[in-house]
């Protein structure tokens, strides 16, 4: 007697292609009781995809299938994802916005160059007088802030 797993994954495959393709992961989601947006089924598509080939194969959904908890396990994990994708936009943002500050290219936000990011920052944080900000985000001292100083500062500003 076959599994209960590779039952449903037969079932659900209507194409027959051997594999669950996004409509038919949303098909199997409805059918269960767990009716998902398409974002949703890209996003699990992405969870459940192991080797990235944009199906999901019989291993990989027999992986998942034996979770007990498989639907609150995707949402987690779809969870993750857009956790990631967020912090991966946020730091880009961080990024262009102290690439724009330093003007000089040299990687570091140099005394000269300070002043302008102070204001442009001065409309969002409280920082106090330019040196107090100056000393603050120049974590060690060394008269420049790196790009990994600036992203610590703000990381520490946003919790």
């Amino acid at each position: 007697m076959p599994l209960l797993s590779k039952v449903i994954f037969e079932l659900y495959d209507d194409n027959n292609s051997g594999t669950i393709e996004a409509v038919e992961l949303k098909n199997i989601a409805a059918q269960m009781g767990y009716p998902m947006t398409d974002e949703d089924i890209e996003k699990s598509m992405k969870v459940l995809d192991v080797n990235d080939d944009g199906v999901i194969t019989y291993e990989e959904f027999k992986k998942w299938w034996q979770q007990k908890n498989k639907f609150g396990v995707l949402e987690e994990e779809r969870e993750k994802l857009e956790r990631a994708d967020h912090w991966e936009q946020w730091l880009s943002s961080a990024k262009k916005h102290f690439h724009y500050f330093d003007k000089d290219k040299s990687g570091y936000i140099r005394a000269h160059e300070f002043e302008d990011l102070y204001n442009n920052l001065q409309k969002s944080y409280n920082l106090g007088t330019v040196e107090e900000a100056r000393d603050e985000l120049d974590a060690n001292s060394d008269g420049v802030i790196s790009l990994q100083e600036y992203i610590h500062w703000l990381k520490k500003k946003r919790s």
